[in-house]
């Protein structure tokens, strides 16, 4: 679900004109950032982007974005304006509830991100694994098994009147 709510606002983005006003940025590197972006704000934070504030918009460009992009990487110098013409453009599809905010932690935010691609410290997103549900080491006790306690009785009989 996640996945296609990104390509859909990854393309809604793209088609408006605020992604169209920037120049010198070539269409994929367009697409690249603004879906980093949006998995960022989906799947690690784990909420719409409209309803994002300020306090979330500087730990996503200071502590989690960096991690999608390599040291020094040549799309990273792009992020600042994809960012503000991805803000604008959800200024006007969208009810932003903390749109001051996020105008407010914009700058400090991306001087974050700059600093932590620039010097490679960010933590580089790894691929999560999948968690396996919990296995009991010990065999379950049968109804008609003799019973762990040592009576000698059918499990049904002895403890497993308790459970």
């Amino acid at each position: 679900m996640a996945d296609r709510r990104i390509t859909l606002e990854t393309a809604a983005f793209l088609d408006s004109p605020q992604a169209a006003a920037l120049r010198g940025i070539s269409a994929a590197d367009r697409r690249t950032v603004s879906e980093r972006l949006l998995e960022a704000i989906h799947r690690d934070f784990g909420r719409d982007p409209a309803e994002l504030d300020g306090e979330a918009l500087r730990d996503l460009l200071g502590t989690v974005l960096p991690g999608r992009f390599a040291p020094r990487d040549p799309l990273a110098a792009h992020v600042p304006a994809v960012l503000e013409a991805y803000l604008a453009h959800l200024r006007e599809v969208a009810v932003v509830t903390h749109a001051f905010e996020l105008s407010m932690a914009v700058d400090p935010g991306l001087e974050a991100f700059a600093a932590a691609v620039a010097s490679g410290a960010a933590p580089r997103r790894t691929t999560a694994r999948e968690s396996k549900p919990f296995e009991h080491g010990a065999a379950k006790t049968g109804r008609n098994d003799p019973c762990p306690c040592g009576s000698g009785k059918k499990f049904k009989q002895c403890h497993g009147k308790q459970g």
